[in-house]
């Protein structure tokens, strides 16, 4: 099967990371149980034009820091080593030092890139996923599971507190849970 993969929130603990470096920033103290939502604007206090431009300003420190969600590196490895094939698929802007700090992320921590499977700046990832022919998409983020539902590509959810009302699809709470949900579709 042709595995589509997003990073932040779905292999990377990139919320975690994000409010480490928004707190320095910002002189705050928010904890990862504070924030409900998927942008940090609002639980900041901020514009959603501010956090935009505060994100892009830090983007390079958040994604070099965090750490993978527990079993994701172990768990793609073997899955590739099963004659899976992995493709990143994120939305971080394909700019040359957000990309490096991304393929050294990605290699640091033992996650299966090849030099070739990683898709940067997939604002449609449905398309993306489309024309790679992937099988199935593991993702979190609410705007992108809504346009992989919608153009009926397979699709995980990667729980977080921001996705839990997608309950009808499934969903990846625990990275070793993959192999059944694999297992189960190729039934």
């Amino acid at each position: 099967m042709k595995l589509g993969v997003d990073i932040d929130g779905t292999i990377k603990k990139t919320q975690q990371a994000a409010i480490q470096v928004f707190n320095e920033e910002l002189g705050k103290n928010l904890t990862e149980e504070d924030i409900d939502s998927f942008y940090l604007d609002e639980p900041y206090g901020l514009t959603q034009k501010e956090g935009k431009r505060l994100w892009r300003k830090l983007e390079h420190r958040i994604y070099s820091l965090g750490v993978p969600i527990e079993q994701a590196a172990e768990t793609l490895s073997q899955l590739v080593k099963d004659g899976h094939e992995v493709y990143f698929i994120t939305a971080r802007p394909g700019m040359k030092h957000i990309r490096e700090v991304t393929v050294n992320w990605l290699k640091k921590h033992g996650f299966p890139y090849n030099g070739d499977n990683l898709y940067m700046n997939s604002q449609d990832k449905a398309k993306v996923a489309q024309e790679l022919g992937i099988d199935l998409f593991f993702e979190d983020a609410p705007d992108h599971l809504d346009r992989l539902i919608h153009a009926k590509i397979p699709t995980v959810v990667v729980d977080a507190v921001y996705n839990r009302e997608y309950t009808d699809i499934p969903r990846l709470t625990h990275w070793q849970d993959a192999y059944g949900i694999i297992s189960d579709l190729q039934d």
